[in-house]
């Protein structure tokens, strides 16, 4: 009796759809269009260091022109230099900066002065 009432409440084909609608809802994460708009690509400038700007607190900046484009990088400890160092960063050097841009500001990840 229990397996009639099981086989009447719940048929076969009506499990099937369900459980393909849960694997099509479950193969996108909640938000994943909203994630591709955030996640910024890391992208790579060559440039001439144009100005060496305040040190604020542990984090370090200066200014670079990049064709017609004038950007402020600020870096850290965490940063990498590739070549060189933080001392080979004056006015007039050029620099390769990878990093993640915001507007004209560019967050360094990694450096090559």
């Amino acid at each position: 009796m229990k397996r009639l009432l099981a086989t009447l409440l719940h048929p076969p084909s009506l499990g099937v759809a369900f459980s393909s609608a849960l694997a099509v809802v479950g193969t996108s994460p909640v938000g994943a269009a909203s994630q591709s708009h955030a996640m910024v690509q890391a992208k790579t400038w060559h440039g001439k260091v144009t100005k060496i700007n305040e040190t604020m607190g542990t984090s370090e900046s200066f200014s670079m022109k990049v064709g017609a484009a004038n950007y402020v990088v600020h870096y850290d400890a965490m940063t990498r230099f590739e070549m060189g160092s933080k001392r080979n960063s004056k006015v007039g050097a050029l620099v390769a900066v990878t990093g993640t841009p915001r507007s004209m500001t560019i967050s360094a990840t990694r450096l090559s002065a």
